[in-house]
């Protein structure tokens, strides 16, 4: 919580010395996740390695985004929030398929890159950044309910993000930004039993993100 409020107070900052250049607003994501890399132990066939086989899970996310830039094309981000993440069981014994659900809350932070985009008043927007994701809840759900196996996963996560889109003037200092992204982790996912069995993957996320961004004009001299 401290290096979220200090990354905060930071924009907080930029935006009373250059607020033409700072805009801030919430974020929605839609997309799907999966966990990569997972296989396991079956003890009851001599520990003879089996593959799970998850396939991708939709998932979505909310939250707050803020931009401040240096020059016409070089700035830099910063996002928090809610997201979803996990996978589906691809293969099982009935054809219910069970699935991962993990909620996390995410800090991510970056450098931005802006520049003219085909269409009039319309720019290409490129972000590119460091993630950390903290596990909230893990829940294996059912078709009769769902189970707590929080303990189950490692509680931090770290991962590298890119978003490339483009940015759509509302007004004269509000800004529509739409990006295709990518979110992949970098850490070992599961802890606990799990882990002890064999279980070993990394959390994958990929999707589309919208925000609204509201920015203030320069104040007049």
């Amino acid at each position: 919580m401290k290096k979220i409020a200090f990354l905060v107070l930071i924009f907080c900052v930029l935006q009373s010395q250059a607020q033409s250049k700072f805009n801030i607003g919430p974020v929605y994501s839609m997309g799907a996740s999966n966990i990569l890399k997972t296989s396991s132990m079956d003890g009851m066939n001599m520990g003879s390695e089996i593959d799970n086989k998850m396939s991708m899970k939709l998932n979505a996310g909310a939250g707050l985004k803020a931009e401040y830039f240096f020059s016409e094309k070089w700035g830099i981000f910063l996002q928090t929030g809610f997201q979803q993440r996990g996978a589906i069981f691809k293969e099982y014994i009935d054809d219910y398929k069970p699935r991962y659900r993990l909620n996390y809350w995410d800090v991510m932070a970056g450098g931005a890159f802006r520049t003219k985009g085909l269409m009039k008043n319309h720019q290409l927007t490129i972000n590119l950044g460091v993630t950390q994701h903290t596990l909230l809840e893990a829940n294996r759900v059912y078709d009769t309910g769902s189970g707590h196996i929080t303990g189950e996963f490692k509680r931090i996560d770290i991962g590298l993000f890119l978003g490339i889109g483009g940015n759509i003037p509302i007004s004269e200092k509000d800004i529509f930004q739409i990006q295709l992204f990518t979110n992949a982790g970098l850490l070992q996912t599961f802890s606990g039993n799990l882990a002890m069995n064999g279980m070993s993957g990394r959390n994958f996320l990929t999707g589309i993100q919208i925000a609204y961004l509201i920015g203030k004009s320069k104040k007049k001299e």
